[in-house]
């Protein structure tokens, strides 16, 4: 339990930190809008939380993550993000957004290991 805060605050501080980065890269700074980012991310560490500890429950080690794989695209498809499927055996890729600029890319191991 008491990770659970830490995590929250990484991703909120990654988050914040990315749209830091995209108001700096256009010479503005809207501070109404990294709030309501922050917000957002504040308001979906529980579904986050609970995804990571379903990855972790069934640990599956490098090009063996079917049941991971499944979970991720399922989220996905809970959330009506389309994706490819499958990469290098188990891996899913999705693209979020219009593809204008600017762009952030995520990349994420989906391997875990048990805790």
């Amino acid at each position: 339990m008491a990770r659970q805060p830490r995590n929250g605050a990484l991703l909120a501080a990654l988050l914040f930190l990315a749209a830091s980065l995209l108001a700096a890269a256009h010479g503005c700074y809207d501070r109404a809008y990294a709030d309501e980012l922050l917000g957002s991310a504040k308001r979906d560490q529980p579904w986050l939380t609970s995804v990571r500890r379903r990855i972790h429950e069934y640990p599956e080690l490098r090009f063996e993550e079917h049941n991971t794989s499944a979970l991720v695209r399922a989220e996905l498809d809970r959330l009506g993000i389309p994706y490819s499927y499958p990469l290098a055996g188990t891996g899913v890729v999705a693209v979020v957004g219009s593809g204008s600029r600017p762009v952030v890319a995520l990349r994420a191991d989906m391997d875990a290991l048990p805790l």
